[in-house]
């Protein structure tokens, strides 16, 4: 029997594979131009806005392209109506942090800010009838006029939907098709961890996200673990402190005549850690 408890993959592998990839300037203006039908060239200035610790509870990756604040939201397995709720949280956050300098609030001139664009770049099976999800959709009362919305598009990226943005994106493309051969190894009975560098491997084999794999997943548990690696890095450090606590009663029950073998009870360490001591 498989053992899918004990995996070194985390579940979310798909979000950190999507942010590491868009995260990348040239691509994440591949993907704007891919999604909104523009042309902007290769050498246009891309401004990111790297999560930090009051972002780190969200999955999105934002960026300026020129005079607009683009926010792109990576959406999982299932459909959630909240997504535009989260995206509004999202972006006042970016804009208090990185853009609207607190001191000019109160001034008279007007504060200019980039103007926000919203894409769900939607990866789940289950089919999303809605082409947009709307802010005022939440609202308990209903007006035809809200005085606050937020429109956030909605862009199948699924392999084979048929989203013309997929045509014209080759790393939104390959982004996809990698997801596709890891569901499709998962449906034939590999473990999540097999599935995923097995589809790694095929992708390579297959001049497919061929530059960023090579670079990025040399170690592929390594890239998309890195939040299993995080908590197992913490559990080490706590157990490093509680070791070397029992060091230190040690070593003061031993400066206080106590003999190895009365220690070794008290603190279960090994003869050889005493002496050390």
């Amino acid at each position: 029997m498989q053992d899918h408890n004990n995996q070194k993959s985390n579940h979310k592998y798909k979000d950190t594979l999507f942010r590491t990839l868009f995260g990348e300037s040239k691509n994440f203006l591949e993907l704007y131009n891919a999604v909104a039908d523009e042309n902007h060239p290769p050498d246009t200035p891309v401004t990111p806005y790297p999560s930090n610790e009051l972002l780190a509870r969200f999955n999105d990756i934002a960026a300026c392209i020129g005079n607009r604040l683009i926010v792109f939201f990576e959406h999982q397995s299932t459909r959630s109506v909240n997504m535009p709720l989260r995206l509004l949280s999202y972006v006042t956050d970016i804009l208090n942090l990185h853009i609207v300098d607190k001191d000019t609030l109160y001034e008279l001139k007007q504060i200019k800010i980039p103007s926000p664009k919203f894409y769900v770049m939607y990866n789940g099976e289950q089919n999303f009838q809605a082409n947009e999800l709307k802010l005022s959709d939440a609202f308990i009362v209903n007006e035809k006029r809200p005085s606050l919305e937020l429109i956030a598009k909605i862009v199948d990226i699924n392999h084979g939907s048929g989203e013309t943005a997929l045509l014209r994106s080759s790393t939104l493309q390959g982004y996809s098709h990698l997801i596709n051969e890891i569901r499709n190894n998962q449906r034939i009975g590999m473990t999540r961890d097999k599935a995923i560098a097995t589809a790694v491997d095929s992708c390579i084999e297959d001049d497919i996200l061929t530059d960023f794999l090579t670079e990025h997943y040399s170690e592929v548990s390594k890239m998309l673990n890195w939040e299993y690696d995080a908590e197992a890095e913490k559990r080490a450090i706590r157990r490093e402190a509680q070791e070397e606590t029992i060091s230190d009663i040690a070593r003061k029950l031993k400066e206080a005549g106590m003999t190895s073998t009365q220690i070794l009870e008290i603190t279960n360490l090994s003869e050889s850690e005493i002496e050390q001591l």
